[in-house]
């Protein structure tokens, strides 16, 4: 049991210290480059709360499965690097799959592998890794057997079951928002793929097939918009807002529509949903048009 909280405490700690690190590192970042003059700060969590659980995850993997080679730097650097690896394409791979979008693209980059990791960022992770176990790791596992031994075993319990809850609450709303934006993005893509196999039927027999479309696909869009805008609505506007992909896959998606000879006006009919979301976010009442 000890062994649990206390490494389910430092994967928390190491999530909300990479969610720190990469909001400052994005924050920063442009205001140095000069894209931005004033210093604004954005919030890369995918969670509502302060941390982002990959880094507790990689982090926690590296000490289970580097420690025992804490006195080879070699090794270290060269299982972190794979171990790192691993990690990163596993969950740009599932997160594509998830959304149907990348959130990074190392394509052209030299040596990497379909564009989800490169031997630049290995190199970066194996280096980081030898950081990690060498410097980082012994540091904050002194640092919690020290709290550990001055909190009572029942404080310890009753503030390890408080943190799991609000985490696996977090965890789970936000696995359900994302689960939406991946519905909603299917459906709109069936949408698209009806008006495609319609095409020029839609110019000669325009009134049946919008109401085929009408009832099919427009009436589900709508009630999935009308779900989303309840208790997800926050969260589905953060990720969507720090993933601008998700937008990218609805404007594109109008525009393959719109691409269609002729039906500009037939889709109007249908006051269909602007794809960009734009309605969704507003404060209006989700009226789509």
């Amino acid at each position: 049991m000890h062994f649990f909280v206390k490494y389910f405490l430092m994967f928390l700690f190491f999530s909300s210290a990479g969610w720190l690190i990469e909001s400052l590192y994005c924050s920063i970042g442009p205001m140095v480059s000069g894209k931005v003059k004033k210093f604004k700060f954005i919030n890369r969590g995918f969670l509502t709360g302060p941390m982002t659980p990959i880094y507790g995850v990689s982090c926690m993997v590296m000490a289970a499965t580097l420690l025992p080679f804490k006195h080879n730097v070699v090794a270290i650097f060269v299982l972190g690097l794979v171990v790192c690896d691993v990690v990163e394409y596993v969950t740009s791979f599932v997160m594509e799959r998830l959304f149907n979008a990348r959130w990074w693209d190392y394509t052209g980059y030299f040596l990497n592998i379909k564009g989800r990791i490169c031997f630049r960022n290995s190199i970066i992770w194996g280096a980081l890794s030898v950081v990690f176990i060498k410097g980082i790791y012994p540091g904050v596992n002194w640092i919690f057997d020290q709290l550990l031994d001055t909190i009572t075993w029942e404080g310890i319990i009753a503030l390890t079951f408080l943190l799991l809850g609000v985490f696996l609450v977090d965890l789970g709303r936000t696995v359900v928002a994302s689960l939406s934006i991946h519905d909603l993005i299917l459906k709109a893509k069936g949408f698209r793929n009806a008006v495609y196999s319609a095409g020029d039927k839609l110019k000669t027999s325009g009134d049946g097939l919008l109401t085929d479309l009408q009832e099919n696909y427009v009436e589900d869009l709508r009630s999935s918009i009308a779900h989303m805008a309840g208790w997800q609505r926050y969260r589905v506007k953060r990720m969507v807002e720090m993933y601008p992909q998700i937008r990218g896959i609805f404007s594109r998606t109008r525009e393959e529509i719109m691409e269609v000879a002729d039906i500009s006006s037939l889709l109007g009919k249908l006051q269909f949903l602007r794809m960009d979301l734009e309605t969704f976010f507003s404060q209006e009442k989700n009226e789509m048009y």
